[in-house]
C-alpha cells in the first residue's frame, strides 16, 4: 500500500488598505461580541479575501513560494498595471482599475457570515490566473471551492457559528448599530444601487432602512488592494506578503 505524502493547506489572499481593514476589523469585533463567538478575533485573522487554496507537501514549499512570487509579478506587470494615481478620485474608463465593490452580507450554510464583493472584472481574472499557474503543480483544497467555476468570493466576518450565534449575528447586521448602508454605498468599496438593495431588504425584514453613516468608515472611494499574501491555514499563519502599490 502506497504511503500518502503529508501535506499542509496554503491560501493565496488579498489584503486591503488600512482604512478598509480597520473598518472590517471593527465590524468583526462587534459581531464577535454579539454572537459570543470569538474565533476570528482570538485567532487574529486579518481582513482578507482568499482567491485560492492548495494542498502542498513539505518538500514542495520552496516551489510554492517561487510560484507565488511569479504570480504576484504576473498580476503587477502582466495582468494589471497599478498606476499611483489610480486611487486618487474615481478611476476613468480609460484607466485600468482594481475596484472592489461590496454588494451585501451573505452566509454559507448558516455557519459563516461574510461580506460579498462583486465577482467579475479584475477579481475574476486574478482567480483564473492563479489557478492557471498553480493547478499544474498543486492539488486544489477546500473541496475545490476556489476553482474559477466554483468560486464565491467573500470576506469573512464570523465563522464556525452555531445556529443561535448565526441568528444573533444576522439580526445584529440588520440594525442601525450593525452594518450601515454607507458601508456598501459611499463607504468602503460600495455602489449606490447596492445600498438601495440593502435598505429594501432591511425594510422588508422589519429593520432600519436608513442610509446612516458609521464612525470610522471611510467615505467616497472604493476599497484598495495593497498586498497579496501567502499563508498556511489552520491556524492562519502568514508566510509571504508582497505589497503591490
Amino acid at each position: 500500500m502506497k504511503k500518502e505524502t503529508p501535506f499542509s493547506t496554503y491560501a493565496i489572499t488579498l489584503y486591503f488598505d488600512e482604512d478598509t481593514a480597520s473598518a472590517i476589523r471593527e465590524l468583526t469585533a462587534q459581531l464577535a461580541r454579539v454572537t459570543e463567538n470569538d474565533y476570528m478575533t482570538v485567532n487574529n485573522v486579518p481582513p482578507h479575501l482568499t482567491v485560492g487554496m492548495f494542498h502542498v507537501s513539505d518538500a514542495d514549499v520552496g516551489k510554492l513560494k517561487n510560484l507565488f512570487k511569479d504570480f504576484v509579478s504576473a498580476v503587477q506587470n502582466g495582468l494589471l498595471p497599478f498606476p499611483k494615481d489610480l486611487w486618487e478620485g474615481k478611476p476613468s474608463e480609460e484607466t485600468p482599475s482594481f475596484s472592489l465593490f461590496f454588494t451585501g452580507v451573505e452566509s454559507f450554510l448558516d455557519k459563516v457570515i461574510f461580506i460579498k464583493p462583486e465577482r467579475g472584472g479584475v477579481l475574476g481574472k486574478i482567480n483564473e490566473l492563479l489557478h492557471k499557474m498553480f493547478l499544474p503543480y498543486f492539488e486544489p483544497a477546500d473541496n475545490r471551492n476556489y476553482l474559477p467555476e466554483n468560486w464565491y468570493p467573500h470576506i469573512a466576518l464570523g465563522v464556525k457559528l452555531s445556529h443561535e450565534q448565526f441568528k444573533k449575528g444576522m439580526e445584529f447586521l440588520k440594525t442601525e448599530d450593525g452594518l450601515p448602508a454607507s458601508f456598501l454605498a459611499q463607504g468602503i468599496g460600495g455602489a449606490p444601487e447596492a445600498a438601495t438593495g440593502l435598505s429594501e431588504a432591511r425594510e422588508a425584514a422589519g429593520g432600519d432602512s436608513r442610509n446612516t453613516a458609521k464612525p470610522g468608515l471611510p467615505q467616497g472611494r472604493c476599497a484598495r488592494i495593497t498586498t497579496i499574501g501567502l499563508a498556511c491555514c489552520n491556524p492562519y499563519t502568514p508566510v509571504l506578503d508582497v505589497e503591490i502599490n
